[in-house]
């Protein structure tokens, strides 16, 4: 079953509200945080009792009925919930996770249909939407809609780039069913530094370091190879003055050199991924590559590396891929690591409408 995010009531009270005799609504609004302390301890029935009393106190404010659909879904009550959030849809004022739940109750009702009508009607109200953007790509993977569910996930990452599960989703279908990893691979370090310390993150750790390990190949001590996109190649253009050279192809190249230096290494692993990375970092903005390419990423990579972090970053984003490895580091590394951990929880990435990665920002 799909996660459910939990709505925290939140209401706007004026200070109109407040005056010697409590207003309705400030009433309402205390009900209705006692009830859901119920629904949290599992009185349910209690909870929507004080639910019902808060929407007749204040019947204008779609929290109340939602939450009373949301005691509903625990209930596995999934005919009552429907009722209520078809309601909820009536009023002016809703947000969108009453979408998200009333399409992810169809959807557990084995109605994908529906709950993509749903997501739909949402997405009209609230096209910015990332979460409704990610329940709607879920559905149609369910489908057997791949490349669907794919665009509506990158469409959500495009309108709404702090919303992280949309990367989540992106990352492993390009890591593990494209043959373009490279999308892959900056979906997935993006959505790490969004969603930190969560189960979710340790699996794209993961699958960043496998990725990374089965697309470069050492042949010999001068010949290597880098397979993290098979599109890395030149359009057939009669106006070759007007030629855009696809961000693929100086990647791989790129990559490739990076890669170079640690032809002599038996096995790649967490230290080697660290190198080739700086190697490509400084190559790259070396040749001027990211004033052609901007990428908010590597402009993080560089900064990490002026500040001399990147290698504990490194070891941070890929230690679920090689744990032992990463182990053995930071037994002789600690005060390094633990440095930069202090400096990384106080100086996130900034990701947001005006600094943002999207695929389609290079066609």
């Amino acid at each position: 079953m799909r996660q459910i995010v939990i709505s925290i009531l939140i209401i706007t009270l004026s200070l109109n509200s407040f005056s010697q005799e409590k207003s309705d609504k400030v009433i309402a609004y205390e009900k209705a945080v006692k009830a859901i302390k119920l629904m949290d301890n599992g009185d349910i029935d209690k909870s929507i009792k004080m639910l019902r009393e808060s929407q007749q106190l204040d019947p204008e404010n779609y929290n109340y009925p939602y939450e009373t659909a949301y005691a509903y879904y625990l209930k596995n009550d999934y005919k009552k919930a429907i009722q209520e959030l078809e309601k909820v849809l009536t009023y002016k004022e809703k947000s969108d996770q009453c979408y998200t739940l009333l399409g992810n109750i169809w959807d557990m009702e084995r109605e994908p249909e529906k709950a993509i009508a749903i997501y739909n009607q949402g997405l009209e109200k609230f096209p910015n939407s990332g979460r409704l953007h990610f329940e709607k790509g879920n559905v149609l993977e369910v489908l057997k809609k791949y490349d669907e569910a794919l665009n509506i996930w990158e469409e959500g990452i495009l309108r709404n780039p702090s919303y992280p599960s949309n990367y989540h989703t992106a990352s492993i279908y390009f890591c593990k069913y494209t043959t373009e990893k490279i999308w892959g691979i900056l979906y997935g370090e993006l959505f790490a530094n969004i969603e930190r310390g969560s189960k979710k993150t340790e699996e794209i750790s993961k699958l960043l370091y496998e990725t990374y390990q089965s697309a470069i190949t050492i042949k010999s001590n001068t010949e290597v190879g880098v397979s993290f996109s098979k599109a890395a190649q030149l359009p057939i253009s009669e106006k070759a003055d007007n030629l855009q050279i696809p961000f693929s192809i100086p990647y791989e190249m790129t990559m490739a050199l990076s890669v170079v230096p640690e032809a002599n290494e038996n096995e790649l692993g967490i230290k080697s991924f660290s190198n080739i990375r700086t190697t490509f970092i400084t190559e790259w903005y070396g040749k001027n590559r990211n004033t052609e390419y901007p990428n908010i990423l590597f402009d993080w990579h560089k900064k990490l590396i002026d500040l001399e972090h990147f290698e504990s970053y490194n070891y941070w984003l890929f230690m679920k891929g090689n744990e032992k490895e990463f182990e053995e580091w930071y037994n002789q590394n600690s005060e390094q690591f633990d440095k930069f951990i202090e400096w990384f929880s106080n100086n996130p990435m900034k990701i947001n409408d005006e600094n943002k990665f999207h695929r389609t920002q290079y066609e």
